[in-house]
C-alpha cells in the first residue's frame, strides 16, 4: 500500500514527536490515534508500550514508549489497556442469519474481526434459517454479491463447500460414492469458488453427504483447491470411533493434493480416546516433519454440538448394541442434551435420559427412536434437532490447545446456542493464560491472530504492523471475562473495550456502534 511523498514526509514529522516531546497536530478525518496502550502485535512477541495511527482502512504509524502531551483531532486514550489484532475465527457458522444480525453481536463482544464461512462442507446464506438447506449451493461469487446489499461489522471469507456441492450434483442420490462423470461437475463448481476468491475447499465428512464419499474424490477436489495455492479444511469423517482413521486419511489427503490441511475444531471425543493427545500430537508432528502442513482449530469446551445422527456413523439406528456402545463410550444418557427440535419441541433443554424417562423407554430405545426419526425426517444434511454432547476430557482440550500449529476457534453461530459461540476467545484468555496451560498472554494472543491467518492463508491481518488492515481490539485483560454457559449459552463477554474494524470502530466502551465496515476477504487469484 503505497504513500504519496506528502504523506510520507507527514508521517515523518509526526514520529519525530516520540518521547517527551509536547505537540498538538490536527489530523485528518480519516484518522485515530490511539494512545497509551500495551501493544500486543499477534506475533507472539513480548508486549510493549506505544500507540497506534490508523489512517482510512490501514495501521499507518506505529511508535514505541509514551507520547506526551500528544494530541491528535480523533484521539482514544487506551488507559494502559492491551491493544491486540482483532481475532481471526477460523471455524463457525456465524454467517447465517448476518442479514438479520449485521453487527454481529456474538463475534464482536468477545473480539472477533474475521469470520469464515462455507465451514462443515456446507455454503449457508445470510438470510437462512438453518444452517444448512439441502439441494442449495450459494457459490463464493454469489455469496459476494449478495453481501455487496448486505454490510457487515464482521470481514468474511470464504471456502468451498463440498457437502453443498455434493447434494447439488447428485441431488436425493447421494448415498453413494459419485461417478466419474459427477466429480467432474463438482469439480466445476470448486473451480469456480476458487476463481471467485476462496480460501480453499471445505468438507463434512461425518454429515450427509459428505459421509458416502470416497477419499479418492475428496482428493480430486482438493487438488483444484491446491492448483489456486488453496487450503483444505475438514470436519474429519469420524471424531470418536473411526479416529485414528480418519487422522490417516487427512494426512493422505494432504500428501496427494499437494495441499496444506486444516483440521477443523480438533478433539478427542470418545472416552476411549482420553489421554491420547501424545500419540495424535505424535502423528501430527511426525506429518508436519514429513513436509505436510497440517494445522488444526480448537474450541475450549469438553461438548459438541451437532445432529443426534452424528453418533451413528454406519447410520445403524436399529443396531441396540450400537446405541449401547454409544452410551457407554461416548456421551452418556445425561450428558446428550437437546437444544433444538422442529418435531418435537418438548425436548428442548432436556437430557436424552429425561425423555427416555418420560417416554417410558430405555435411554437406548430412546437414543435408536430419536436418531433413526431425525434420519428420516431431515432432508438430506438438514437437520430437524440439533444436541449438545459432552465427550471430551479438558485435560486434552488444553493439550492440543497447546500444540504449537493450533489457533482458537468458536464453532458457534449468532445465536450462541451453545456457549462456545459467544464467550470461546475470553474463556482462553481468561482460564487458559499461565504457565500450567497456554501459557504468556502473547502466546495466547497469537493462537487467535497471526496464527490463524497463516494458517488460513489470510494476508495483512492478524498482526499489528504498518499497512496492515486496522482490524483492533483494545481490552483489559483483568476483566476479560466469558459469561456464557450450557444454562445461559448466550450471555456476552465482558472485558472488551473497543473493537474497530477497517478501521472503524464497531465497538466502544462495551457498546456496538451503527459502523458496519466489514469487507470480502479475497485469496488473491493467481
Amino acid at each position: 500500500m503505497k504513500k504519496n511523498y506528502k504523506e510520507c514526509i507527514y508521517y515523518f514529522c509526526l514520529s519525530l514527536f516520540i518521547g517527551s516531546f509536547s505537540t498538538i497536530v490536527s489530523g485528518h478525518d480519516d484518522e485515530t490515534l490511539i494512545t497509551n496502550v500495551l501493544i500486543i502485535d499477534g506475533t507472539g512477541s513480548e508486549a510493549y508500550s506505544g500507540s497506534l495511527l490508523m489512517k482510512g482502512d490501514v495501521i499507518a504509524s506505529i511508535f514505541r514508549g509514551s507520547l506526551n502531551d500528544f494530541n491528535h483531532d480523533n484521539t482514544v486514550d487506551g488507559m494502559g489497556m492491551v491493544l491486540a489484532p482483532g481475532f481471526l475465527d477460523s471455524h463457525s457458522h456465524f454467517d447465517q442469519g448476518l442479514k438479520d444480525q449485521p453487527s454481529a453481536k456474538a463475534a464482536i463482544t468477545q473480539g472477533i474481526t474475521t469470520i469464515i464461512r462455507g465451514m462443515d462442507g456446507f455454503s449457508a446464506r445470510p438470510d437462512a434459517k438453518d444452517t444448512i438447506v439441502y439441494g442449495e449451493h450459494l457459490s463464493v461469487d454469489e455469496f459476494n454479491n449478495l453481501m455487496k446489499d448486505i454490510p457487515t461489522a464482521v470481514n468474511i471469507a470464504s471456502f468451498s463447500s463440498h457437502n453443498s456441492i455434493r447434494s447439488v450434483v447428485m441431488k436425493d442420490d447421494f448415498r453413494r460414492e459419485a461417478t466419474a462423470l459427477e466429480i467432474k461437475e463438482m469439480s466445476e463448481l470448486v473451480e469456480a469458488d476458487m476463481q471467485s476468491g476462496a480460501l480453499g475447499l471445505s468438507t463434512g465428512l461425518e454429515y450427509d453427504p459428505g459421509i458416502y464419499s470416497s477419499t479418492d474424490e475428496v482428493i480430486i477436489l482438493a487438488k483444484i483447491a491446491s492448483k489456486y495455492g488453496g487450503r483444505y479444511k475438514s470436519h474429519m469423517r469420524s471424531e470418536d470411533r473411526y479416529f485414528w482413521d480418519s487422522i490417516n486419511e487427512i494426512i493422505e489427503i494432504g500428501v496427494k493434493a499437494n495441499i496444506p490441511v486444516n483440521i477443523d475444531h480438533l478433539k478427542l471425543a470418545a472416552i476411549s480416546l482420553w489421554g491420547m493427545d501424545k500419540e495424535l500430537l505424535s502423528i501430527l508432528n511426525n506429518a508436519r516433519e514429513r513436509g505436510i502442513d497440517i494445522t488444526a482449530d480448537i474450541y475450549p469446551y469438553t461438548a459438541w454440538q451437532s445432529t443426534i445422527t452424528v453418533l451413528y456413523p454406519d447410520r445403524n439406528f436399529d443396531d441396540a448394541n450400537e446405541a449401547k456402545f454409544i452410551l457407554e463410550n461416548i456421551s452418556s444418557p445425561d450428558d446428550i442434551l437437546f437444544v433444538a427440535h422442529k418435531i418435537h419441541p418438548d425436548y428442548v433443554n432436556k437430557t436424552l435420559r429425561q425423555i427416555a424417562s418420560e417416554k417410558n423407554k430405555t435411554p437406548e430405545q430412546m437414543l435408536s427412536i430419536i436418531a433413526k426419526e431425525s434420519f428420516e425426517l431431515s432432508e438430506g444434511a438438514s437437520a430437524i434437532e440439533s444436541i449438545i454432547g459432552k465427550s471430551m476430557d479438558e485435560k486434552d482440550v488444553i493439550a492440543l490447545l497447546n500444540w504449537e500449529y493450533s489457533n482458537v476457534t468458536t464453532d458457534g453461530g449468532l445465536d450462541c446456542s451453545h456457549p462456545r459461540g459467544c464467550g470461546s476467545f475470553t474463556k482462553v484468555i481468561d482460564d487458559y493464560i499461565g504457565d500450567k496451560d497456554l501459557g504468556s498472554i502473547e502466546r495466547v494472543i497469537h493462537k487467535m491472530t497471526g496464527l490463524t491467518a497463516k494458517n488460513l492463508g489470510i494476508q495483512d491481518r492478524g498482526e499489528i504492523k504498518v499497512d496492515s488492515y486496522a482490524d483492533l481490539i483494545l481490552f483489559d485483560p483483568d476483566r476479560i471475562q466469558d459469561n456464557a454457559t450450557f444454562e445461559q449459552p448466550n450471555r456476552l463477554s465482558d472485558g472488551i473495550h473497543s473493537v474497530w474494524v477497517n478501521g472503524k470502530q464497531v465497538l466502544a466502551d462495551g457498546v456496538l456502534t451503527e459502523h458496519l465496515p466489514g469487507k470480502i476477504i479475497l485469496r488473491e487469484v493467481n
